[in-house]
C-alpha cells in the first residue's frame, strides 16, 4: 500500500513551493536568452524574410517545422536589415518563447573565386586571395555577427551559420576560404559562440571535410555544418559531400528541398526545407513515477473491483492526480470504483465502476494543455500524450520523444475525429482526448 498526500495536504505544499519559487524567481531574470538553436532532431526552413508573427504562430499550430533560419548579418544578404520588417529582439523572445528554435545566418564575404550575378540587386564582396587579409576580413565578419546575436536577444553558446555560396572550386580558392572559415571560427570561439557554416555540398562543405580528412594543420574545425544539397530526403546524410564520421555528433543540418512554396494555417511562405541533428539531439526526459508506480504500458486493460496488477496502481496514481482518491496500490477495490465514478461524473458520463478506454485515455490526457507538439519535441508532455493515444486505440512507441510513430498516431487520432490532417498535436488534439474521445 503507498500512502499518498490528500488533495488537501498536497495544496499546502504546493502553497509552500510556490512561495519558495515566487521568492526566487523575484531575484531571477525572467526569461532566459535563447540559445540557437540547442538540442534539436526535427524539420526547420529558412526564408528570406522572417515571416510576420500571424504567420509563425500558423504555422507554429499547423506546421511540421520547429526551426527557422533567419539572416541576421553580412553585408552580402539579400535580405538585409532594410528587408526585415518582422525580425527584431522583441521578435525573437515572443517565437522563442512559443518553443521555436532558430539558426541564424550570416551572409557575408564569399570565396575569392565567386562569381555574381550581374543582374542580382547584391553584388556580394569577395574574400581577398591574401591569406592574411581574408583572415582579418573573417574576423569582421565575426564581430559583425556576434553583434547582430546581442542585438536580437541570442545568448552565448549560440551558433552563427555563415553562409558561402556555391563556387567552383580550385586549389587556391579552396585555401582562401578554409583561412577564412578557421579564423571565423576561432574568434566566434574565442567570444563564447559556436561556429557553422552554411554552404553547397559540392562547395565549401566538400572543402571543409577534405580538409579535416587530410588533417589540415592548425586547422580549427567549424563546430556544424549545413549542408546544401536538394535530394528531397529529410535527414543529415551528407551523400558524396560529406562522410559519415565527420560532424557525426549531432553537427548536422540538410537544406534538402529548395524554393518551395509551402501553406500551413493559411499562410503561404517560399522556404527551402532543412532537416537538423544538433547538440544534443532530442533526448527524452526521464519518464515520471507520480505516485512511486510505473504509468506507461504498451495496453490498458479494463479493470473492475477485484483486478490486481501494477495496471491498477496506474490508474489509482491518475484518480489520485485528480484528487479522486488518496490510496495506491495494485488492488482494485471498492474505493477505486466510486474515485472512477466520481472523475466520470466531471465528465458528464453515467456511473460504471469500472475502467472503459474512454475513461483512461480522458485520466492520461489530464492536466495542462501544452501550446503544441511536434516532431523532435521532448518533455513530460509527450510521455502523457503517446499514453493517452495508447489508451485511444494507436500504437506510439513509448520514447518520451515525438518521433515518426507517435506522428503516425496522431495523425491516425486526427483523421478518426475529423480534424485537419496536420502532423502536430495541439488544443484541438487534447480537447478531444481530454473527453475521452478515441482514436
Amino acid at each position: 500500500m503507498r500512502l499518498v498526500p490528500s488533495p488537501t495536504s498536497r495544496l499546502t505544499i504546493t502553497g509552500i513551493l510556490t512561495g519558495l519559487a515566487a521568492t526566487f524567481l523575484l531575484s531571477s531574470p525572467a526569461v532566459a536568452a535563447p540559445r540557437a538553436p540547442g538540442d534539436f532532431t526535427g524539420h526547420g526552413f529558412d526564408a528570406c524574410v522572417a515571416p510576420n508573427q500571424s504567420t509563425m504562430d500558423a504555422w507554429n499550430l499547423r506546421s511540421p517545422f520547429t526551426a527557422i533560419g533567419i539572416y541576421v548579418s553580412g553585408s552580402s544578404r539579400y535580405c538585409g536589415d532594410a528587408y526585415q520588417p518582422n525580425l527584431s529582439k522583441a521578435w525573437v523572445a515572443t517565437n522563442a518563447a512559443n518553443g521555436w528554435r532558430f539558426m541564424p545566418i550570416h551572409v557575408g564575404r564569399q570565396a575569392p573565386c565567386f562569381v555574381n550575378n550581374p543582374d542580382s540587386r547584391v553584388q556580394k564582396k569577395r574574400m581577398s586571395y591574401t591569406v592574411s587579409l581574408a583572415r582579418s576580413q573573417a574576423r569582421q565578419d565575426a564581430a559583425e555577427t556576434i553583434a547582430a546575436l546581442v542585438k536580437y536577444g541570442f545568448g552565448t553558446g549560440s551558433y552563427s551559420y555563415l553562409d558561402l555560396e556555391w563556387y567552383a572550386r580550385t586549389a587556391k580558392c579552396d585555401n582562401v576560404v578554409l583561412e577564412f572559415v578557421d579564423a571565423w571560427t576561432e574568434y566566434l570561439h574565442n567570444h563564447g559562440y559556436k561556429s557553422g557554416v552554411y554552404s553547397s555540398g559540392s562547395a565549401a562543405i566538400a572543402a571543409i571535410d577534405a580538409a579535416r580528412i587530410a588533417g589540415r594543420p592548425n586547422f580549427t574545425k567549424p563546430d556544424q555544418l549545413w549542408i546544401a544539397w536538394t535530394n528531397k530526403i529529410a535527414n543529415t546524410d551528407g551523400g558524396p559531400y560529406l562522410a559519415d564520421d565527420g560532424w557525426a555528433n549531432h553537427q548536422r543540418i540538410h537544406q534538402y528541398h529548395n524554393g518551395v512554396t509551402m501553406t500551413y494555417g493559411g499562410k503561404s511562405i517560399n522556404i527551402d526545407k532543412d532537416f537538423l541533428d544538433v547538440g544534443k539531439g532530442s533526448v527524452a526526459v526521464k519518464d515520471v513515477r507520480p505516485c512511486g508506480v510505473a504509468m506507461s504500458f504498451t495496453s490498458y486493460p479494463a479493470l473492475s473491483v477485484g483486478s490486481q496488477g501494477p495496471e491498477v496502481a496506474a490508474l489509482e496514481c491518475l484518480l489520485h492526480e485528480q484528487g479522486f482518491l488518496t490510496t495506491v496500490n495494485e488492488t482494485f477495490g471498492s474505493a477505486t470504483a466510486k474515485a472512477i465514478d466520481a472523475f466520470r461524473k466531471t465528465k458528464g458520463w453515467a456511473p460504471a465502476g469500472h475502467t472503459t478506454r474512454p475513461t483512461w485515455t480522458a485520466l492520461h490526457a489530464a492536466g495542462p494543455i501544452p501550446h503544441v507538439l511536434k516532431q523532435g519535441t521532448v518533455g513530460l508532455s509527450v510521455w502523457r500524450i503517446q499514453r493517452a493515444l495508447i489508451a485511444a486505440g494507436l500504437h506510439p512507441r513509448l520514447t518520451g520523444i515525438f518521433d515518426s510513430s507517435t506522428i503516425t498516431a496522431v495523425k491516425e487520432y486526427r483523421k478518426a475525429n475529423g480534424l485537419t490532417q496536420y502532423s502536430t498535436a495541439e488544443e484541438s488534439v487534447w480537447s478531444l482526448l481530454q473527453r475521452g474521445k478515441l482514436g
